[in-house]
């Protein structure tokens, strides 16, 4: 009797999966973008050893259904098209037909709240104090098939849709604003995909097993299963898994507010190992990752959990500090600047995200498409030569010259001696790439800040408009 009732539970379930329906995740639907020039994974279910068959443009391939359902076939690397055409995929008696798909450029937006902030601004985020609010004016424009947008979400994902007043309102501005101005220069079709959520420290977008595979956290993984008190890959799970492994060219990440409010120190080791493991997942070794210093805001009067003892005003520009060195660490990686956005530095959620994503997207053209003679960044130190009691400070990125975007005298300068004691200096410019230091505090001048302090919001800007980069204490030489 028992071997009876196992038989013909063995053929219930064969039956089942004999019809079981071909199915694919939801990153594959009708006016999706295929990345350009890369392996194209497409990807889904079926029936144990029913054969699939993948047919797009001139392209066709066929596999089989693995025991666990799953199937998997690589279309060849493709020019970019904005032809629309349809992806097939047929199985033994059902085809699905995905329409409208176009081959271009795919980038992932990703972070916490300043990223997820979206195109319909959220009642809790005020209104930029200058100009309009370029999100509401864009939402109000015909629809624009050469960008498409997919958003990935708590509760499930937002299929892919071309931008319009309909599929914006959650999408991420920083990322929309990224993507239009690639594709309004490179004449592309465009993809964006929102993977954001506010209130996440890094950690929640690392894997455990990241953490479990690092050298620097293995150990403090296997004492306590946290990382600094934080419980690793939540939010991977929840975003970045059901992406893979979509084809992408890369990654635009504004992150790192609640990890600056803990006092975090390691952020540059954490970015690292987030950095290398995304990168292996999507099978894109050399996929760049573009992210965002973040703003000034009064973090020392915030109370964060996780903290490692009282912040202070000294907490954002240690922090950036770490996310500078990420870009060495990780390698392939670019920062923005955008001490020069904020109406309210105690508004830990700035407005025109407009301009921070145009801001990104200058980066992408100069480093990853080789747009020559595109400025990417603002005034960045380069090195500080002392003499006659002052220092002269030397930058890279001025464009044509430095100047001040107010017409003032520069500001946040600061000198110290050997004592290593700061204190405000007088700033000129001198070149079109220096300024000079001084303080009538400090006889012989030897090291070097600028913009130190989590409220500064430095005058001194390069003839494109970009803001210079806060620096730490750098020694002169003679």
């Amino acid at each position: 009797m028992k071997r009876t009732l196992l038989a013909i539970m063995a053929a219930i379930v064969a039956a089942a999966a004999a019809h079981a329906r071909i199915s694919t995740p939801p990153i594959l639907s009708s006016d999706m973008v295929l990345q350009q020039g890369r392996p194209v994974p497409v990807w889904g279910k079926a029936a144990p050893g029913e054969r699939i068959t993948v047919t797009f443009g001139k392209q066709k391939t066929s596999t089989r259904a693995a025991a666990d359902s799953s199937w998997l076939v690589t279309l060849k690397p493709m020019a970019a098209s904005a032809t629309p055409r349809t992806l097939t995929i047929k199985g033994r008696r059902e085809t699905i037909e995905y329409t409208n798909v176009v081959v271009g450029e795919v980038w992932i937006a990703a972070g916490q709240s300043n990223m997820q902030y979206s195109m319909r601004r959220h009642k809790a985020f005020v209104p930029p104090a200058h100009g309009v609010d370029s999100a509401i004016v864009e939402m109000q424009k015909p629809a624009n098939a050469m960008l498409r947008v997919y958003v990935s979400a708590r509760k499930g994902q937002r299929p892919w849709a071309p931008a319009s007043g309909e599929s914006l309102p959650d999408v991420s501005t920083v990322g929309y604003y990224f993507a239009r101005s690639l594709q309004r220069s490179l004449n592309v079709p465009m993809g964006i995909i929102t993977a954001a959520l506010g209130g996440t420290h890094i950690e929640t977008w690392t894997p455990r097993a990241a953490y479990e595979a690092s050298p620097l956290f293995a150990a403090e993984m296997g004492q306590r299963g946290r990382i600094d008190g934080i419980g690793p890959g939540q939010w991977y799970a929840t975003f970045v898994e059901p992406l893979l492994p979509f084809a992408v060219r890369g990654f635009a990440w504004y992150q790192g507010e609640n990890n600056c409010g803990s006092g975090d120190r390691r952020y540059a080791d954490k970015f690292k190992v987030m950095a290398d493991w995304w990168r292996k997942a999507f099978d894109a070794p050399d996929a760049p990752f573009y992210y965002v210093l973040l703003a000034p805001h009064v973090y020392s009067d915030r109370m964060h959990r996780h903290n490692h003892g009282p912040q202070t005003a000294e907490t954002l520009p240690l922090f950036r500090e770490q996310q500078k060195r990420a870009s060495k660490l990780a390698g392939n990686c670019e920062y923005v600047c955008i001490t020069d956005l904020v109406d309210d530095i105690h508004d830990i959620h700035p407005s025109y995200k407009w301009t921070v994503g145009a801001r990104l997207a200058r980066v992408a053209l100069a480093k990853t498409y080789g747009h020559g003679g595109t400025e990417w960044s603002g005034p960045r130190f380069k090195a500080a030569r002392a003499a006659g009691g002052k220092l002269t400070v030397t930058f890279s990125h001025c464009a044509d010259s430095l100047r001040a975007a107010d017409g003032k005298r520069i500001g946040w300068f600061e000198v110290a001696g050997d004592d290593g004691i700061f204190h405000p200096a007088v700033a000129d410019i001198q070149s079109d790439s220096t300024v000079v230091a001084y303080s009538i505090d400090v006889a012989s001048p030897r090291y070097v800040r600028f913009g130190w302090h989590e409220t500064a919001q430095p005058n001194l800007e390069n003839s494109a408009g970009l803001p210079a980069v806060p620096f730490a204490a750098m020694k002169a030489g003679d």
